[in-house]
Formats: C-alpha cells, structure tokens, sequence
C-alpha cells in the first residue's frame, strides 16, 4: 500500500477541510464551492514544503551566527574584567554586535513555521517594534563608522570620537523613531485585541509599510555609506602614491572588518527589501493570498537573519583581536590531541584567553 505523505502544517489543510465540506440539513457532508480547489491544496503543500526546507537551511546559519555572537560578547566581558582598553571601532563593534544577536533571535519566531504564531495584533505590533528598532540600528552604525572612517583627519571629528557613546546613542534614537513610524503604519490600533498571524512583518500591514522601510532602511543609509565610502577613496593618499605599498595596506587593514559587514548586509538585505516590496497583499477571508504572502515574507525575513549571521562570522575572522582569540581558544581545545607537553601549568578546562592589542586595527579612528 502506498505511503500517504501528510504536509507539515494541519493549520492550513484544516481550513481547507473546512472551507470545502460542511454538513448538510441531514447531517451528511456536502461539498461547498470556495476559493479553494485541488490546484490550492496542491499549492499549500509546496509552500510549506519551500518553508520548511528554507528553515532547515537557516538554522545551520542561525546556530553558528549565536554562537559567534556570544563569543564576541564573552571576548569583550573577559577584555573589560582585565581592564583593557576599548578603542573607538571595538565600541561600535560591540554594539553592532549585541543589535545582530538580537536579530538572530527574533529569528525564532520564523522557526516554528509554517505552524501559525498566534497573538493579539497590540502584541504583533509591539514585536515588530523591537525588530525594527535592531532592524535600523545596524544600518545606522553602519553610517557612523564609516562617518568617522571617511573624516577622520578633520579636528571636529577627532574630538567627537572622545565620546563614541554620543554617535552610539544619536544611532539608536534614529532607530527608535522610524521603528515608531513603521510600526504605527501596521494599523494594530484599529482592533488591538484581534488575533493574528505574527510575523516581525505583519502580514496585515498595507504597502506603504514595505516602501518606508525600503527608503529609511535600505536606501538612505546605503547612499550616505557610499558617499563616505567614495570619499575616502578619493582623498586616500594610496590612489595617488603608489610607491609605499607596505602603509597602504596598513591603512586599509582596519577598513576590513567594515567592508565585509557592509557587503554582507548590502547584498542580504537588497533581497529582503524587495521581496517586501513585492510580497502580495492579502485579501481579507483569501487563505491563497494569505499563503502566498507567508511564504514570500518568511523567505525575506530569514535571507536578512542569515545576513546577520554572516556579519558576527566576519567580526570574528577579520578583526584581529576576535581572530586571535578564536585562533588562542582553538588551540586549548585542541591542545591534548596535539600531544603537547603535559607539564605545562594551563588549565585546558578553563582557558585563559591573552588578547594582543593591535592598535593598528583601530588607528584611523584616532
């Protein structure tokens, strides 16, 4: 006998049950014509199918973008315990990373798909508020770093960067106010009580949602980037002197870590940005809509996460102080299999982690 498959989500084929049988004046069912045929539950099939498969994908990037990410933050508690020293570019790296951790877990949300995360819409619209805040926060830190990486020879700007926690906090009080705007144009204040479908992106939100979040979000902070970027290129001494190589490539190995998080982001977020832009709008009482528009929102959502991912993946092997951590913490884990001498006095269990200061690695920030 022939295996049945049965799709992941009975939420669905429930209402499609539902929607096509209901029973009759004696109590027989009877087929009750709807927007639904045999090509609709074909098609929910493979959209859960595509969400699942697109989960499992995530996941590997999600498990590895937490765990670099809280061993970014556990380098920085064991620096500040140690009473190192913070450069400019670690603060904002620092910040940077709790804003992409804090992504990768509202990614959680996305995992439990295709089943529905239920909640009053007052509840959705206070999520997608927090995502939101992250959401634009690591654009505009993006800006402040490349702010100070483009102008950093001018005096004013070198007297700002005195008092990083100032561009820390101006770049979460912009997050703050387009995370407002955006959230308000959910319309979650027309019927607070009413049950929904969570998504970090409301489903339910009209199109304007997607086209602010397109132009505050995407837009706008990647020309400004570009301009700096752009601008240091044309004032840098090493497009116009090509005889010290050797400080050239000093000059530019700080600028690394920052080109890769803002290719990373650029690329992921393009994609995100536009299947938002164009997901398609549900119809009040259409289950086909409503699918179509989950499957499109989810897919986007979880190409942004995984771009997060990538961005605390890069802080830890191009910045040099996280690379030999991670290099000093792979060889006490590694140490016994090596065969190392066994009378040396190191603790394996409990690595005492010496991180080098590279003040090449935040110069230009000075």
């Amino acid at each position: 006998m022939a295996r049945q498959e049965t799709p992941h989500n009975a939420t669905h084929l429930s209402d499609y049950f539902n929607s096509t049988l209901s029973p009759s004046d004696n109590g027989n069912s009877t087929h009750v014509p709807s927007d639904f045929d045999n090509s609709a539950f074909i098609e929910i099939v493979k959209a859960q199918d595509l969400i699942s498969r697109s989960i499992y994908a995530y996941s590997i990037f999600g498990l590895v973008g937490f765990i670099t990410g809280i061993f970014i933050i556990v380098i920085y508690i064991g620096n500040y315990s140690k009473k190192r020293k913070f450069e400019k570019l670690d603060i904002f790296l620092f910040s940077l990373t709790l804003a992409d951790l804090i992504l990768i877990l509202f990614s959680l949300t996305d995992i439990v798909r295709p089943e529905a995360v239920e909640t009053t819409a007052l509840g959705c619209a206070v999520l997608s508020f927090f995502f939101n805040t992250a959401y634009f926060y690591t654009e505009y830190i993006h800006i402040v770093i490349s702010f100070f990486l483009a102008y950093d020879h001018i005096a004013l700007i070198r007297k700002a960067l005195n008092k990083p926690f100032i561009s820390v906090l101006a770049a979460m009080g912009l997050s703050v106010l387009f995370s407002v705007l955006v959230t308000a144009l959910t319309g979650a204040g027309r019927d607070p009580s009413k049950t929904v479908n969570c998504h970090v992106d409301p489903l339910e939100a009209p199109p304007e949602y997607g086209i602010v979040k397109f132009v505050f979000g995407f837009l706008m902070p990647t020309l400004i980037i570009l301009g700096f970027i752009l601008h240091f290129l044309i004032h840098s001494t090493c497009l116009r002197n090509s005889e010290d190589l050797q400080d050239c490539r000093e000059r530019v190995q700080p600028h690394r870590v920052f080109l890769a998080l803002v290719t990373v982001t650029f690329i992921c977020r393009l994609v995100y940005n536009i299947l938002l832009l164009l997901r398609p709008q549900t119809d009040a009482g259409s289950r086909r809509s409503s699918l179509k528009s989950e499957l499109v929102v989810i897919i986007g959502e979880l190409i942004m996460f995984a771009g997060s991912c990538l961005c605390l993946v890069s802080i830890v092997t191009l910045h040099e102080m996280r690379k030999d951590a991670a290099m000093e913490t792979l060889r006490c884990i590694t140490e016994p299999c090596r065969g190392v001498n066994a009378n040396r006095n190191h603790d394996i269990m409990s690595p005492n982690i010496e991180i080098k200061e590279h003040h090449e690695e935040t110069a230009s920030l000075y």
